[in-house]
């Protein structure tokens, strides 16, 4: 058997933003293009999906259990009950923009993005949001800003350009909550695909999902590639541990692939699971 597997078959336009939730004891994630808020038990192989009143760029869930997600350019929470209220508009909000991939940092801060859906050079913006929803912009110039996620001592901000093929790295204080000192901490090629969703195992490598790469790669926390590890789909968009650190859940797409790419990879659209020590012997195994 191999280490990946499908978790969920469901068909998915621009699956996203996975998180395990520690009050659920499941996975949240999201349909963006369907604007659908979903939670799967992996106890049961249920998903349960709820229906949003716009576009989802992400879900995560605060120290209190309650649900966070962007709807378009807005940050709304949802109760217990699915009542979802909205809290916040993003500053620099617009028609053909919206807020993309995002992270609660340990203070309760929300760090996300504000994307143009057309790609205009440059037109993404980082933000925070504080825990009083007052927002900081923290930078701008982004073309496709995605994947973020903290270094295992926190003093490391990385932040995604899928667009560019760029991970940055900031200097992050995490008392203040502050960036400074950006730097293009590591570039990948168009060829292996672009860097999308961003998560970090216990050893402190990043994995980096490649849209359009059919693989998850693993990068030394110094920085360098130090393999790619395969998927069974070519437009994997996002990933998330469980509490474990075993399994490693996987968001894919559908968006944008022709009828003989889906005939190809019918998983495209599915959450998968990777059974992660597993998939590194595997790929050291084949590479011996």
């Amino acid at each position: 058997m191999s280490a990946v597997s499908v978790a969920f078959p469901g068909q998915a336009m621009l699956g996203e933003s996975p998180v395990w939730s520690r009050f659920g004891d499941g996975l949240l994630w999201v349909d963006t293009m369907a604007a659908s808020l979903n939670r799967y038990c992996p106890a049961t192989g249920e998903n349960v999906r709820q229906p949003m009143p716009g576009p989802l760029g992400f879900v995560t869930e605060n120290q209190a259990g309650e649900l966070i997600i962007g709807i378009g350019c807005d940050v709304a929470t949802v109760d217990k009950s699915g009542v979802v209220r909205r809290v916040a508009t993003a500053p620099h909000a617009r028609d053909g923009y919206r807020l993309n991939d995002a992270r609660l940092d340990p203070a309760g801060r929300l760090w996300v993005g504000l994307m143009d859906e057309q790609l205009s050079e440059g037109s993404g913006y980082l933000y925070c949001l504080e825990p009083d929803l007052r927002w900081r912009v923290m930078d701008s110039g982004f073309t496709l800003i995605n994947g973020l996620q903290w270094s295992r001592d926190g003093r490391t901000l990385y932040v995604t350009d899928s667009r560019r093929g760029l991970i940055h790295a900031y200097a992050y204080d995490p008392d203040s909550g502050s960036v400074r000192d950006r730097r293009e901490w590591l570039h990948i090629d168009a060829n292996p695909g672009k860097p999308d969703g961003l998560t970090i195992d216990r050893e402190g490598f990043l994995l980096s999902v490649l849209f359009d790469g059919a693989a998850i790669a693993r990068i030394c926390p110094r920085g360098g590639l130090e393999r790619l590890i395969s998927l069974p789909v070519p437009r994997p968009t996002s990933c998330a541990f469980d509490a474990d650190q075993r399994w490693l859940f996987i968001t894919s797409a559908r968006l944008g692939l022709s009828g003989a790419a889906l005939e190809a990879y019918p998983a495209s659209g599915a959450l998968l699971q990777l059974d992660y020590e597993r998939s590194l012997w595997e790929s050291t195994e084949r590479n011996r």
